[in-house]
């Protein structure tokens, strides 16, 4: 994985799936399709992340055969559920400015980053300082697959970073001395980067605090859906939130508001 250029997440989280299944087996790799599924249902946990599972162990008896350790692939012919189709739920808006005007301005920044740049949790975690270019208003994200991509900040995004960026510690790790900056842009107490769950949990909190359920990833379900309200281009949209296809983008379609209004309205019985 290291070789084909998996980020280490990626690569923890399949050591981790193959830790666990090897363990089940009681060291045994030779297995049938049902011990599959029957591990997997096994796991207690929903339709999509036991979806997951099932990928990520193909993926390691890929390896093991390639290795010569076992002459079938028992994950073939196991059937993987079908993941519910569901909408997108974009945060509210008076949900995102009450949270925002309560918060840090380290907070501030990831809601800004979510909410108006499409910046995943994992995103957040990776970035960097020298990633961010307040003067020309751009900040490079390290997106899934190690993708980069170059987005245009809003005025209220980079007043936020800049904001964050005169911050004293623990909230910046932003070397200001001869005008270089480094180091991670969200950081815990201690100074080191936060994790993806970390971030995730931190904005789950500060929605909590204000008796909300909202969650991280409705803040970039945010951001999708008002810039297909700007701009009905959807190869657009799907650069800025780093899709690798634009059949993922366009769910979000669904939850603008009066998208098929103009089309429908124009419709009429024959004369």
């Amino acid at each position: 994985m290291v070789a084909r250029g998996y980020a280490p997440t990626t690569i923890t989280a399949r050591l981790g799936v193959a830790g666990d299944w090897v363990q089940w087996r009681h060291g045994r790799l030779e297995a049938a399709y049902t011990d599959v599924e029957r591990w997997a249902d096994g796991r207690g946990v929903g339709a999509a992340s036991t979806r997951n599972l099932h990928v990520m162990l193909r993926a390691f008896y890929r390896w093991a055969m390639r290795a010569g350790h076992v002459a079938a692939d028992p994950t073939q012919l196991a059937d993987r559920p079908r993941v519910p189709a569901r909408l997108p739920r974009p945060a509210p808006e008076h949900d995102i400015a009450r949270v925002y005007a309560a918060s840090d301005v380290q907070v501030r920044a990831a809601i800004a980053l979510m909410a108006c740049a499409g910046l995943r949790c994992v995103e957040c975690s990776r970035l960097d300082w020298s990633d961010v270019d307040l003067r020309a208003a751009t900040v490079i994200v390290s997106g899934k697959g190690q993708r980069e991509r170059l987005i245009d900040l809003s005025p209220d995004v980079t007043r936020a970073l800049a904001t964050l960026a005169m911050a004293a510690p623990p909230f910046s790790s932003c070397c200001q001395t001869s005008g270089v900056q480094g180091g991670a842009v969200f950081v815990g107490q201690g100074g080191r980067r936060l994790s993806p769950a970390r971030v995730s949990q931190w904005i789950a909190r500060a929605f909590a605090a204000q008796g909300l359920t909202t969650r991280a990833h409705q803040l970039r379900h945010r951001c999708a859906t008002m810039a297909l309200q700007e701009s009905a281009d959807l190869l657009a949209v799907r650069d800025l939130l780093g899709h690798a296809n634009v059949s993922t983008t366009q769910v979000y379609t669904a939850v603008v508001p009066g998208r098929t209004a103009a089309t429908s309205r124009a419709l009429r019985l024959p004369a």
